[in-house]
């Protein structure tokens, strides 16, 4: 594949933001009642004030309310009994090389903490928010953290620093105890299935991208884009290839069989040259040439798909959409019927520096 074509796929895989999958809507209701109080104390403050019926002649219009919501604290982590986590971030923080600022996490509840000073590395939640993974630097390795129990169990595999300090990709199984761990896309060491619980290490063969991991013995399931195509593996089954060079997958679907892409076209003569056409592909995992698709609806004018995260039940993943004109806007989590491509809204995503939350492939 010629230098740009792959550079024009990668700056795409940079565009969308880590967001979470998992967020609940509790926190939009209670950002929207909380101004609907304001709204309603203000109104009630100016009937007061012209209770006595006089009128003001030339009274000047007041600015707008804006309301600032004050900023959360962020107390330290509880050895115990934390709720499931909406997303973990770290403030003001831009790429995905951020090592001096700390981890926070945030609950579904809205409580938000933060991690200690040897979470210095990479951080990922599972689907459920229930546990986190993290680099310590004090064990030189992936520690995962039950968030209520408050156990932890110590990856067998050493690891410096270093191995984060560029791309890598660290993809969870449901439970946590069971991760790939790939340094730039699978080309570079680390590239690894790590089984925390049998305190094994195996090594995977080099240039394999992870795309789910499941708990136990379950499927393993990596990719690696060619020229033009992309090679889908089961681990156990032979490869397939598929008609997309792409890293927009979701994770293994209940079935344990299908999967789902975001679909696109490419065009040399075209800048970008890639480009997704607003389809959603479902396809076998272990059966070439198994595959529907269908368009996607009910986006808002101006958002786009961007990435693909975990099943909400069998026939729903999720899906982040972006504003084509990034700045303003927050991303959008929606969950799209892979059937219909009929896509309902559930949360907006919060915006505050680099987000790792439950769910999203990338």
């Amino acid at each position: 594949m010629n230098r740009t074509l792959r550079e024009d796929l990668h700056a795409l895989a940079e565009q969308a933001p880590t967001v979470d999958l998992a967020a609940q809507a509790v926190r939009g209701a209670r950002r929207r009642r909380a101004a609907r109080r304001a709204v309603v104390a203000a109104a009630v403050t100016c009937l007061v004030a012209l209770g006595g019926g006089a009128i003001l002649p030339q009274v000047r219009p007041t600015p707008p309310i804006v309301l600032v919501p004050p900023e959360t604290k962020a107390l330290p982590l509880p050895a115990k009994g934390v709720g499931p986590v909406e997303q973990a971030f770290r403030p003001r923080c831009v790429g995905s090389s951020c090592t001096g600022s700390p981890w926070q996490i945030v609950t579904r509840q809205g409580d938000t903490y933060r991690l200690g000073k040897e979470a210095t590395g990479p951080l990922e939640v599972t689907a459920d928010g229930r546990r986190i993974a993290y680099y310590s630097s004090k064990h030189r390795g992936i520690v995962v953290r039950d968030l209520a129990s408050g156990k932890t169990w110590q990856a067998p595999l050493k690891q410096p620093a270093e191995d984060f300090v560029v791309e890598y990709a660290l993809r969870l199984s449901p439970n946590g105890l069971r991760f790939v761990v790939s340094g730039w896309g699978g080309r570079r060491e680390p590239n690894k299935l790590v089984d925390v619980e049998r305190g094994t290490v195996t090594n995977l063969k080099r240039g394999w991208w992870p795309v789910s991991v499941s708990d136990g013995s379950g499927p393993v399931v990596l990719a690696k884009p060619y020229d033009m195509t992309s090679q889908v593996w089961v681990l156990g089954h032979d490869p397939i290839t598929i008609r997309d060079f792409t890293y927009y997958y979701s994770s293994l679907a209940p079935d344990g069989q299908t999967l789902a892409r975001l679909g696109q076209t490419v065009d040399r003569d075209r800048r970008p040259m890639v480009q997704r056409d607003g389809s959603l592909v479902t396809f076998s995992a272990t059966q070439a040439d198994r595959e529907s698709r269908t368009s996607i609806s009910g986006l808002p004018e101006g958002f786009h798909p961007s990435r693909l995260g975990s099943w909400l039940n069998a026939t729903e993943v999720t899906l982040l959409a972006v504003p084509e004109s990034p700045g303003g806007t927050a991303p959008v989590v929606y969950a799209v019927d892979v059937r219909t491509g009929k896509s309902r809204e559930l949360f907006a995503v919060r915006k505050n520096g680099l987000n790792v939350v439950p769910g999203l492939v990338r």
